[in-house]
């Protein structure tokens, strides 16, 4: 039986071709003369490349060039999407810089923002230098895949200082809005600097940022304000390593989160409340889920008020500080969520965890209740999150 020799694509017998050019044109035999091609490479116009820098760069030239003639090939003689050969260049993804400094392609985060193309599908870094940037910032549903990289907490964050009052409502007050899918942020801080709402006050509550959008994830990052601090609004998000500062209701919304290890730090003068969760069906698998961290700071908070009648709220292995009121949770003034909201601890510690006095409809869970709470199964995270 006849054997076929083997089929080679083009750009591999291209790139056999240019490297055996290479390696002729480069052989020692060459430079000191000894080479039969000599005289017929000294008169041709090929210009010899002198060092291995020149090569390699003259290598990388022509493979783009290559790339791109495949490209166009291939797209003229087909309407599907081109398909590049594999030579094993892989696609990173465009980094637009901000620095108002200057020394960027933006000076604000706005900006670049506004650089990403409409519709967006394809991951997109927007790198930000160290430095306090004062502005809102709103990221829309149609621009997906952005991931908004500081240079740590400490070191870069976005800043500004509306309140319910001044921008209209609780969740214009945001200093950063997310609306769209796939958001990733890492090393940053979000700021609201609005003064904290003496005793009684209203309407100055006073939103850091805002997450509306499905599949988040904020590695590193801090969250600082008063009252209202993280609007944890709806969607499936991951928090890793975070700090959240604040003093009433300063994580509150109906998304389904899972928070890792995170620093909860409180700030209230006198009382307070760590979570306002607002599920409101039996149905929807929403909810806030603490695994690891630790609840520090001053005044005396619940560990949530049941903002929606099915709130739903788990601390697990996580230390508390004195700080927490005996009772443990809030019925909102509503004895009926007393019967529907679902509020647990799980092998907490600290002189704040104890579960004596903790009010009646709470749960202290078994490790088979605890279960589905501690893991990224809970957001679904095993599909989407990426660990960095």
């Amino acid at each position: 039986m006849e054997k076929k020799a083997p089929r080679r694509d083009a750009a591999c017998v291209v790139v056999i071709m240019y490297m055996t050019a290479v390696l002729v044109f480069c052989s020692p035999g060459l430079v000191q003369g000894r080479s039969p091609l000599k005289n017929r490479a000294l008169k041709s116009d090929i210009k010899v490349p002198a060092t291995k820098d020149e090569v390699a760069a003259e290598f990388l030239s022509w493979v783009a060039s290559v790339v791109t003639d495949y490209e166009n090939k291939t797209s003229s003689q087909t309407n599907s999407p081109s398909r590049l050969p594999n030579l094993g260049i892989k696609a990173e993804p465009p980094i637009y810089y901000v620095d108002q400094a200057g020394y960027g392609n933006f000076r604000t985060v706005q900006e670049a923002v506004n650089a990403v193309p409409e519709g967006n599908s394809m991951r997109v870094i927007i790198l930000v230098k160290p430095g306090i940037y004062r502005e809102r910032v709103n990221i829309p549903k149609s621009k997906g895949y952005i991931t908004l990289q500081g240079s740590g907490k400490e070191s870069t964050s976005i800043d500004y200082n509306e309140n319910a009052a001044s921008a209209g409502s609780t969740y214009d007050s945001a200093t950063v809005a997310v609306f769209s899918d796939y958001f990733v942020a890492r090393d940053i801080s979000f700021r609201n600097s609005a003064p904290a709402p003496p005793s009684g006050a209203v309407n100055m509550q006073a939103v850091a940022l805002r997450i509306t959008g499905d599949c988040a994830a904020f590695y590193g990052c801090g969250f600082y304000g008063s009252q209202d601090t993280l609007n944890d609004d709806m969607g499936r998000h991951y928090y890793k390593n975070c700090e959240i500062v604040g003093s009433i209701d300063f994580i509150f919304g109906d998304a389904q989160s899972l928070y890792k290890d995170c620093a909860l730090n409180v700030n209230a003068a006198t009382y307070g409340s760590v979570t306002a969760q607002k599920r409101e069906s039996s149905s929807r698998r929403t909810g806030f889920s603490f695994v690891g961290g630790s609840l520090l700071g001053s005044g005396q908070v619940y560990l949530g008020r049941a903002w929606g009648p099915y709130s739903r709220v788990v601390f697990a292995f996580t230390f508390m500080q004195d700080i927490v009121i005996r009772e443990g949770w809030h019925n909102w003034n509503d004895p009926n969520r007393q019967r529907t909201a679902y509020y647990g601890q799980y092998k907490c510690l600290g002189p704040g965890a104890t579960e004596n006095g903790r009010v009646e409809w709470s749960h202290e869970l078994t490790d088979a209740e605890a279960a589905p709470f501690l893991s990224l199964a809970f957001i679904d995270g095993q599909d989407w999150v990426t660990e960095p």
